[in-house]
């Protein structure tokens, strides 16, 4: 085996190794301390991997699942068209303990984008046949440009048309058509052929919320709302659906008011478009709640979710049901070789039991607040430290710079903090679901203490 020491020299001659200089210690990281083979050293993790470990690191209840999940790791099963009663468990599993209420079919696909992805070929599909028809393509097709049984001019005419709205500092994806929709990092996107479908300002919140924030945000939403409007009245194209983060976690943390996300819903209904929500990243207890959009009581047609659910993909129902030959009930319209990993929906169906038995809402409701009243007390020392902001443990705060927000970064490293950017300037949180009392009051003391560093070198 590669020894510690060489793992980055090792991959890095064959693969960017751009990551983290630390070497994960898989057996001695326990809980919310990741450990370094190569130092030793364990660190907070508010990292998780990008939100994606929602019981940290050797959870009992998973380690106790080892020899199935090996067992299951053997044959890498297709499950779109071969069946276990394992499959069925785990499909009976997250419907009884994530699936939203009001919602009743189920996609699964490896990666949080063709989650995404998928949610909105369901929202182009819907609205091509409620504008067109299903059988328009082949009444529209002339014989010249059927080519091997395919209509190819006439679906592109009709297809073409059709557009996913979305917001401006959005995270979705850099799959094909999530890179249409997403615009933090350019890095990310520029030089790849996109779609020019509608961008709206997203009315994101500045915090503390005081008199004058109430004003200007009621300003910002109605101004989202009526470029919304206008564009669905006086463009071209129609809209299949308006997506959005409820958290836009990657753009900065950004959070909107439970009433702009309410009348974004009624907008979507009065142009005739779906809602999509995208969980990936706030998804699966992150906020206190299974879904983030339940602080908002809205009633999403298609919620897309990743990472924390280890397996990705989508629930939906809704208006999608008015048309009855939708993606999800037309053989062969949306699909992928493996319709999900069996070991994953296994392993998240027990993470799923987990947070309900351990009652793991609750508790990163509670220590959610905790970390949130940690932070404004630092800011209220360290000016520089602003905009604290979070639901549940999803928490965030933002440095005047980039580079003062990097070297920020690096003094609650040597503190022993793993954290996250988060959009230009600002630091985000991400703990698993289980960490308790004692661990966040002791990042408190880090934070403070990297606040400390700062602020002397800065009045150096």
């Amino acid at each position: 085996m590669v020894a510690p020491s060489a793992v980055h020299d090792t991959i890095s001659g064959r693969i960017l190794a751009d990551g983290y200089p630390v070497v994960v210690d898989l057996a001695e990281s326990l809980g919310s301390r990741m450990v370094d083979r190569i130092t030793g050293r364990s660190y907070l993790d508010f990292f998780s991997c990008f939100c994606s470990l929602p019981l940290g690191w050797n959870h009992p209840a998973l380690c106790e699942l080892e020899g199935e999940l090996g067992r299951l790791s053997v044959n890498k099963i297709t499950n779109s068209d071969l069946y276990t009663t394992e499959y069925a468990d785990a499909v009976e599993s997250i419907a009884s303990d994530a699936m939203p209420s009001h919602l009743d079919r189920m996609f699964f696909i490896a990666g949080g984008a063709m989650g995404v992805e998928n949610t909105m070929k369901a929202a182009m599909d819907w609205k091509f046949q409620k504008l067109n028809g299903a059988g328009s393509v082949d009444s529209n097709c002339q014989h010249a440009d059927a080519q091997d049984g395919f209509c190819w001019n006439a679906d592109f005419e009709l297809s073409s048309k059709i557009s996913i709205g979305h917001f401006r500092e959005a995270f979705h994806g850099r799959s094909g058509y999530t890179l249409s929709v997403t615009n933090t990092d350019p890095a990310k996107s520029e030089r790849f052929t996109k779609h020019k479908w509608p961008r709206f300002s997203n009315p994101k919140i500045n915090f503390p919320i005081d008199e004058n924030e109430k004003q200007r945000l009621i300003e910002a939403e109605s101004k989202t709302l009526e470029q919304i409007r206008a564009h669905a009245e006086e463009s071209d194209d129609s809209m299949a659906a308006v997506i959005i983060e409820p958290i836009q976690g990657e753009g900065g943390d950004n959070h909107f008011t439970d009433r702009f996300l309410n009348d974004l819903q009624s907008l979507t209904h009065e142009i005739d478009a779906l809602f999509i929500v995208d969980e990936v990243q706030t998804g699966v207890g992150a906020t206190g709640r299974m879904w983030a959009f339940e602080h908002s009581d809205i009633r999403p047609d298609l919620v897309a979710f990743g990472k924390k659910m280890q397996v990705c993909g989508m629930f939906a129902g809704g208006r999608l049901h008015e048309v009855e030959e939708n993606v999800l009930t037309t053989s062969s319209r949306i699909n992928s070789t493996w319709g999900g990993d069996l070991s994953d929906m296994v392993r998240g169906a027990e993470i799923l039991r987990t947070i309900h038995r351990d009652d793991l809402l609750q508790n990163t409701a509670r220590r959610g607040e905790e970390l949130l009243q940690g932070l404004s007390e630092i800011s209220n020392e360290y000016s520089f430290v602003s905009n604290i902001r979070g639901r549940g443990t999803m928490c965030a705060f933002t440095l005047p710079d980039t580079n003062l927000r990097d070297e920020y970064r690096q003094y609650a490293l040597d503190e022993g903090l793993f954290t996250l950017t988060s959009g230009p300037n600002s630091i985000r949180l991400r703990p698993p679901l289980t960490m308790g009392v004692d661990e966040v009051q002791e990042a408190i003391v880090g934070f403070e203490a990297a606040a400390r560093k700062l602020n002397s070198r800065m009045v150096e």
